[in-house]
């Protein structure tokens, strides 16, 4: 889990974002599934900071969820976490018609054992762009959410 992220102007605190991940791989090294577990929790929880001169957003957001599944016990754990998820409505978010509809079919692809649907799925998702509307969904938490999809329906069954 080693990486190695861009220094930008306005990014992420980068001593919180490297002890996360310590802890992460300390955790992965352990192999205690209880371990695993809360470490797994405890990204999918955690806030960063917003500094100067931190590490890249997307890069870290992308690599919090590519650990997230590392952690996982097992896929099926995983994938059962895709299935239920609730986002915070902000005050400036994604429209929250569309995003429910489109993760919805995601789900069902997710779901199923149709590896066109999954594909089809994964396409869309791959390309979507989700209008902004006041009282909407979390956008930092919908991007999340859409990159763990797309990882879990580009893994084979």
């Amino acid at each position: 889990m080693a990486h190695d992220f861009t220094v930008v102007l306005r990014g992420y605190d980068p001593s919180q974002v490297d002890k996360a991940f310590a802890e992460a791989q300390q955790a992965a090294a352990s192999g205690s599934p209880a371990a695993r577990a809360a470490a797994r929790d405890t990204l999918a929880n955690t806030t960063f900071e917003v500094v100067l001169r931190g590490y890249d957003r997307d890069q870290v957001s992308k690599a919090v969820a590519e650990a997230e599944w590392a952690l996982a016990e097992d896929g099926e754990s995983a994938r059962h976490a895709l299935m239920d998820v609730k986002f915070d409505v902000a005050l400036r978010g994604y429209n929250r018609v569309p995003v429910d509809t489109v993760l919805a079919e995601a789900r069902r692809a997710l779901a199923s054992d149709s590896e066109f649907s999954r594909a089809a799925a994964r396409d869309a998702l791959a390309n979507i762009t989700f209008d902004v509307a006041l009282r909407g969904y979390d956008r930092g938490q919908v991007d999340k959410h859409v990159s763990r999809l797309l990882q879990a329906l580009t893994k084979p069954r």
